[in-house]
């Protein structure tokens, strides 16, 4: 289809509807991303996005929209974009050959050709357009050093919000990665404060996106984490300008910045971000006053939680940060008290164990190693298990227990863990290894579970066990695909027939465009594994089962077969 057959190629009800989107201003933006290729955003019932790319001689090589309707067919989105391409690009040139590209200058080289008065009128200009051009403005004219003009961070973060959220405030899993650029911003912002040597600004900056982004992930689908991860990178930024800042502090500045942080906890904060302030707090924690500060507002979060399971959570993070307050002021016979008394939290007892080994207390590690595996194998905890199981591996590396460590490195080598599987090669002679190493295929072949089986895989590959690697395959044809390159060395017809095998079941599923592509890929890979008489009597079948296909058609043509 090209550009100047859009009405012969388009049913004349979505073009129309198409047509009438365009004219009714609903392309809020487009884009020539690179030479070709464009971007646009569509209101719709929500902000869609199209993408067209468009051929020297004027044909669309591809189209897509991210509403419900493009799955199968052009929708009035990609209507609306194209008629708007087509009115943008030159007309055609009379030889009849396409559209004549004129070479295209970037908008940096543009913007350089303008004069100082032009590009204070434009930047002014689109200032008073647009909230958020003039928040980024006021933004990067932001002296670090002076005040924090916390009300501009705020609209520039909540007008992205609100430009990408729905009617209700909600803001949907598409257009969460465009909601949260205020913040993103903001939070460069602070990077930039911190590196200049500005951490308590930083701080507040920092703080005012964590505020921004608490709200958001109550009122959006951050199913990717992308709102969670700018937090985090927020936190971690807070972090970063406490420790900098801390040993410079008076007392009294100390004392301040503590209960700053520490009022931020009072926010509807998830509780891992709680946890987090409270660890960052800690480094401003060195005499009885501070450590006061820190328990009272510690406490008061621990009594909010009750006895839920988040409360269960919470208090086994916070044992350790209370086991370095009382470790600090209290000293060391009491800190041990303190390990004895809270030795059912996972982290307690992991630090227990962990300065026995430092002290070379290895009985006592033991010890408490194999307690921690006992208690936790009785509540069902596997990885608990695993935790202590892999410390007291630590011990038997320590005292030289070769025997109990081949044995333990053996357990974990076949759970799936390659790097203990390196390991425990190098704890026998090569004469011994074969004998072992078959023991740990055969556990890995029969364990089932899907690490072991990825690292039986790994396996087959590097020892180059092609005949168990074809056996693995026929099981589902669909691994041949990224098994093909070992296998077609030593079993090249038996490689074609699996491809054979497994581009007739895509096929046989296929409704749609997207899956005929795939389908058409699987055969590319065919003819890199240098099966091109298989390729072509696997397309000529699927030319004739699928003759009522165009789509699929269209694609098997574009391989040249």
């Amino acid at each position: 289809m090209k550009l100047d057959e859009l009405e012969k190629a388009i049913p004349s009800v979505i073009l129309k509807r198409g047509q009438a989107y365009r004219l009714d201003d609903r392309i809020a933006e487009l884009e020539e991303v690179e030479e070709g290729d464009y971007r646009a955003e569509v209101e719709g019932s929500e902000l869609y996005i199209v993408e067209v790319r468009i051929g020297a001689e004027g044909e669309i090589e591809f189209s897509s929209c991210d509403c419900p309707f493009a799955m199968e067919a052009i929708c009035k989105h990609q209507a609306a974009v194209m008629l708007e391409i087509r009115d943008r690009l030159p007309a055609p040139a009379s030889s009849g050959k396409g559209r004549s590209r004129q070479p295209k200058k970037s908008l940096a080289d543009r913007l350089a050709a303008l004069s100082k008065e032009q590009l204070v009128g434009l930047l002014s200009e689109y200032a008073k357009e647009f909230r958020e051009v003039k928040s980024r403005l006021e933004l990067f004219f932001m002296n670090a050093e002076g005040t924090v003009d916390e009300k501009q961070l705020i609209k520039l973060i909540r007008g992205y919000v609100k430009r990408y959220s729905e009617r209700d405030g909600f803001v949907p899993y598409r257009h969460v990665p465009r909601a949260v650029e205020g913040a993103r911003i903001v939070l460069e912002k602070a990077r930039a404060a911190l590196d200049q040597g500005n951490a308590l600004p930083s701080i507040r900056i920092s703080f005012c996106a964590l505020r921004e982004l608490t709200d958001l992930i109550h009122s959006c689908d951050d199913s990717d984490g992308i709102v969670g991860g700018l937090a985090e990178d927020g936190l971690e930024l807070v972090g970063e300008a406490v420790e900098e800042i801390a040993p410079s502090l008076t007392a009294s500045e100390r004392r301040d910045l503590l209960r700053s942080i520490l009022r931020e906890t009072e926010l509807p904060l998830l509780s891992d971000w709680l946890l987090d302030l409270l660890r960052i707090s800690l480094q401003l924690v060195n005499d009885e006053e501070t450590r006061a500060i820190w328990e009272a507002s510690a406490g008061k979060l621990e009594a909010e939680y009750g006895d839920s399971y988040s409360a269960s959570f919470f208090a086994r993070e916070m044992a350790p940060m209370k086991y370095d307050l009382v470790r600090r002021f209290d000293g060391e016979a009491r800190g041990a008290e303190f390990l004895r008394e809270n030795m059912e939290v996972p982290e307690i007892r992991e630090k227990a164990i962990r300065e026995a080994i430092e002290s070379s207390l290895y009985e006592e590690a033991l010890r408490l190693a194999r307690e921690g595996e006992d208690e936790d194998a009785r509540r069902g905890y596997p990885g608990l298990v695993d935790r202590w199981r892999k410390l007291r591996l630590e011990v038997y590396r320590l005292t030289g227990e070769r025997q109990l460590q081949r044995e333990l490195t053996e357990e974990f080598a076949v759970s799936g863990d390659y790097s203990y599987y390196e390991e425990l090669k190098g704890l026998y002679s090569p004469e011994e290894w074969p004998e072992v190493y078959a023991r740990v295929l055969t556990a890995q072949e029969q364990g089932g579970g899907w690490r072991a089986q990825a690292m039986y895989v790994r396996l087959l590959v590097e020892e180059k066990e092609h005949d168990k690697l074809l056996e693995y395959v026929e099981i589902s044809p669909g691994r041949i695909v990224p098994y093909y390159k070992e296998l077609v060395g030593p079993y090249p017809e038996e490689t074609y027939r699996l491809f054979e095998r497994h581009i007739e079941a895509e096929a046989a599923d296929a409704s749609n465009r997207k899956q005929y592509k795939q389908v058409c890929k699987i055969v590319k890979e065919l003819l890199k594994a240098g099966g091109r008489e298989t390729a072509e009597r696997i397309v000529s079948g699927l030319r004739r089962t699928y003759s009522k296909r165009p789509a699929m058609l269209e694609e098997l043509d574009k391989l040249g077969l």
